[in-house]
């Protein structure tokens, strides 16, 4: 900037010390801008870290969910492949062996010797035919007073998710013997 007379002495400090006043002013905007702008950044990241794990949980907990009702399904719509799975196993078959597993023989009737069957398969082989290898499985089945009647794998808490379906049915208790009412729970968890 030119000026139009000199400055001298004392007007040059002057004039000097407004200029050097002005540039301080605005480094400290620029600091103050700066800080505001890491602090944005700051919230901004740690509210999106957030976001991102409660939708893989979600996402996770949906899997469970699916892989819940296909199980079920599976269990209590058809006698399994091949429909003596329950005779192979109990012949000492394998897995290998097994497509699928099902429960029921009419519908909704579970037969004792099902139930056998997947006792002599354990709750690994049944995990593997369902592939459901990274959860842990279990079937419950109960009568109407809660009391169980069969019980295969882990049906109690202690993980991060849980899925428990339950289903009516009917179920016969032993070889040869009547069918009750019961409900059967396929629990999934994580």
């Amino acid at each position: 900037m030119f000026l139009k007379y000199k400055l001298k002495g004392a007007d040059l400090l002057k004039y000097r010390g407004r200029r050097n006043k002005k540039g301080q002013a605005a480094i400290t905007d620029l600091f103050v801008a700066v800080g505001i702008f890491i602090i944005l950044i700051t919230i901004t990241s740690v509210l999106w870290n957030l976001y991102n794990v409660r939708l893989l949980n979600r996402l996770e907990y949906d899997d469970l969910v699916v892989k819940t009702f296909e199980i079920s399904d599976l269990l209590l719509k058809s006698s399994g492949q091949p429909d003596n799975w329950d005779h192979l196993a109990l012949g000492g078959a394998s897995a290998e062996d097994i497509m699928f597993v099902g429960l029921v023989e009419e519908e909704l009737k579970i037969p004792f010797n099902k139930t056998e069957g997947m006792d002599a398969l354990g709750e690994e082989a049944i995990r593997d035919i369902f592939h459901a290898g990274q959860y842990r499985l279990g079937i419950r089945i109960r009568n109407n007073i809660a009391e169980e009647m069969y019980v295969l794998g882990k049906v109690s808490g202690g993980s991060k998710f849980s899925v428990n379906l339950g289903r009516d049915v009917l179920y016969q208790n032993s070889t040869g013997g009547i069918y009750f009412p019961a409900v059967i729970e396929v629990i999934l968890s994580k």
